[in-house]
């Protein structure tokens, strides 16, 4: 038999029995549609994620190491366990620079220390780092370059660290209010270019304030060029200048006003300072205090860790952990969110997936039906001429059709349904945190509760043409089986 009288065939035959051919493709829809209409959820919800990343600019590939200090406390399993103190070193951050895919690990500090530039005054964050970890940090320039390792006293400025200087002669102002003003433009230093000292001590500031009611009349502290005087200070070298970030990055990286400088500068400064308060302190004659020189710094508050792939974020993470130190990164929170919404979607796909094992079986069950009640007609086939390979394609094309015309409705069943999840407010989704109320709260209140590509609806096609031809083996190997003769004798 040619492949067109087939197919021919295999039509009126399907057609002759509409209701039953009907039921079965009303089957293959459902589950063909529940389970494009099920992973579309997910393609939205990981679609929405790539989305929050790339609006609140969260650098996937960045891990913050933190000291686990010693004593008891909760493990991830609900149960108390004692921890081992475990301090951040430079011997313990190049052995983490060793694990295969780390870029750069850094040790970092932070501290807050005071700027002046002619009248106007900033307190900031100065973070102290390696100078050869400040390109893999990622940070982008707007002008000039990083420091290098021997520049004592160079700085990177953030993009809107400028705006964190006030002025200073104003004793009713005590910070600045210009930080978060984006309507006030005016630059009071250019940090490029103008004279900017650091000082480790705030004593000059606050001998200048006016502590009384705020008024600038009042009598209370000192000139603000007398104040400075007596007061240690140390000029520093700005090379570079950050890209200003956008208001959704300055939310996750502390304001967008860090300023940076070599760690072990930022180490001697602060040496300086607790030598300073400890003289200081013992120098005080109504409560003289006197302590030991601590020295310089061996251990770190922090230790910034960067990878080459993102992808390798989470095994790394993991293996930082499980030296025993406190590990926290972007994609924690990203994976846990995931977690979540793949373990509803594994669900609810396991249950569309039954409805479409339930429509293979009714395929089957209407194939050997078919075969019961056409014996006659495989019998006269069989006498005519037909082989057992040409019996064998018909009932498997009628099976793979119906699986074809059954995933044709599916895919219009779910692009339909789709359409009324992105369009309507449905509270049962919001009840099961698939769907609008979930992606909402990462995003876009606009944000598409189902996803349905192309790519899905092909795959969705296949797999009800492949149910469709799985369920035709049985009943095409039975019809084959038939005598000719006792199938035409036993009509």
């Amino acid at each position: 038999m040619k492949a067109l009288d087939v197919l021919s065939m295999c039509l009126r035959n399907l057609y002759k029995r509409k209701l039953r051919t009907f039921l079965t493709l009303l089957g293959v829809m459902i589950g063909t549609g529940s389970i494009i209409l099920m992973v579309s959820l997910g393609y939205a919800i990981d679609a929405q994620f790539v989305k929050m990343i790339d609006d609140l600019s969260l650098d996937m590939s960045v891990i913050n190491v933190y000291p686990q200090w010693g004593g008891m406390g909760w493990s991830e399993d609900g149960g108390m366990v004692e921890f081992n103190q475990q301090d951040i070193t430079d011997e313990s951050a190049d052995r983490i620079s060793r694990i295969r895919g780390v870029r750069t690990a850094t040790p970092t500090m932070r501290e807050y220390l005071m700027l002046r530039s002619g009248p106007y005054v900033m307190f900031s964050s100065i973070v102290g780092i390696r100078p050869d970890a400040l390109e893999a940090m990622g940070l982008t320039l707007a002008e000039g370059r990083f420091f290098t390792e021997g520049e004592d006293y160079a700085a990177v400025f953030s993009g809107r660290s400028e705006r964190g200087f006030f002025d200073a002669t104003d004793r009713r102002v005590y910070y600045s209010e210009r930080e978060w003003d984006f309507s006030d433009d005016t630059q009071l230093v250019d940090v490029m270019n103008d004279s900017i000292h650091l000082f480790y001590n705030f004593d000059s500031f606050y001998n200048s304030r006016d502590w009384g009611y705020g008024y600038a009349d009042d009598d209370f502290g000192m000139d603000i060029e007398e104040s400075y005087e007596p007061v240690r200070s140390f000029e520093i070298n700005v090379v570079g200048l950050l890209e200003a970030p956008d208001s959704t990055e300055m939310m996750w990286r502390g304001g967008g006003n860090e300023i940076y400088m070599d760690i072990e500068a930022l180490q001697s400064l602060v040496q300086m300072r607790d030598e300073d308060q400890r003289r200081q302190e013992e120098e005080n004659e109504w409560m003289p205090r006197f302590s030991a020189t601590q020295g310089n710094r061996q251990t770190y508050g922090e230790l910034y860790v960067r990878v080459y792939n993102i992808n390798d974020a989470t095994e790394i993470a993991k293996q930082i952990r499980d030296m025993g130190y406190n590990v926290n990164y972007s994609g924690d929170f990203i994976e846990n969110q995931r977690a979540m919404s793949r373990g509803m979607e594994t669900f609810l796909s396991v249950i569309a997936a039954i409805s479409l094992l339930i429509a293979a079986i009714n395929i089957g069950n209407t194939m050997i039906t078919s075969v019961t009640e056409r014996t006659r007609e495989i019998g006269i086939m069989k006498v005519i001429g037909a082989t057992i390979s040409d019996i064998r394609k018909l009932f498997l094309l009628e099976a793979t059709v119906i699986g074809f015309l059954g995933g044709v409705l599916g895919v219009a069943l779910a692009l339909g349904a789709s359409y009324v999840m992105n369009n309507f407010d449905i509270e049962f989704l919001n009840t099961l945190n698939m769907g609008g109320d979930l992606l909402q709260h990462l995003g876009d209140s606009e944000a598409a509760i189902s996803l349905i590509t192309w790519d899905l609806c092909g795959v969705a096609m296949a797999l009800a043409c492949g149910v469709g031809l799985l369920s035709g083996f049985a009943p095409a190997w039975f019809a084959t089986r038939l005598s000719a003769l006792a199938a035409i004798r036993g009509d």
